[in-house]
């Protein structure tokens, strides 16, 4: 087993793994990218179920259309106070001044940045849904109506992403486990915080 281990870290640093553009894990960290994936379905559940009863909850176009503005919005102050952050602790490093890091604003950002996904995902799903009934007069959920109405988003968004070059941003936990590293929280400096904080802007 620990043979298998080995093999797997040294394909994990060949060039192999940058052409292919992913690497295997392991069978034993399956139970743990499974958890990640059920407590990450369960974030999303809640917060998908708590903007369902509160935010236009009698108006499906206008909870939609909110989403998709709360969601853009949330995803450019995020990354904005990311960026902000990273070139003022840049010049400090530079300049060999004191800094520190605070875990608490990182998370902050992070559940910033993780709620505005839902908030994309959520305006998005239901904009297909609302657009499918005004073209079919038939509700997306009905029976039968379900299947055309999956295809027809999924074909689309396959190949959208698929053009843009981004097909892997449909991967999610438990396959991917996370786009900024939780390193962050950990780092004592600027080195280990760049190095978990550039996989948010990939």
């Amino acid at each position: 087993m620990s043979h298998k281990k080995d093999s797997l870290k040294n394909f994990a640093k060949t060039g192999v793994t940058k052409r292919l553009g992913f690497a295997p894990l392991g069978v034993t960290s399956i139970p743990t990218q499974v958890a990640i994936g059920v407590a990450s379905a369960s974030y999303w559940r809640g917060m998908w179920y708590i903007l369902d009863d509160n935010l236009f909850p009698d108006n499906p176009l206008y909870s939609a259309v909110a989403s998709l503005g709360l969601g853009s919005f949330g995803l450019a102050f995020g990354q904005g106070v990311i960026a902000r952050k990273a070139e003022y602790y840049a010049r400090k490093e530079a300049a060999k001044l004191p800094f520190y890091y605070t875990p608490v604003a990182r998370f902050v950002t992070l559940y910033c940045v993780a709620t505005s996904c839902v908030l994309v995902w959520r305006g998005a799903w239901m904009g297909w849904d609302i657009a499918y009934e005004k073209i079919s007069k038939e509700s997306a959920t009905d029976r039968g109506h379900l299947t055309k109405s999956g295809l027809g988003s999924h074909v689309l968004a396959t190949l959208g992403l698929l053009a843009f070059g981004r097909f892997s941003s449909v991967l999610g936990p438990p396959a991917k486990v996370s786009i900024m590293k939780d390193l962050a929280f950990k780092a004592t400096t600027w080195k280990q915080y760049s190095k978990a904080a550039k996989w948010f802007f990939k």
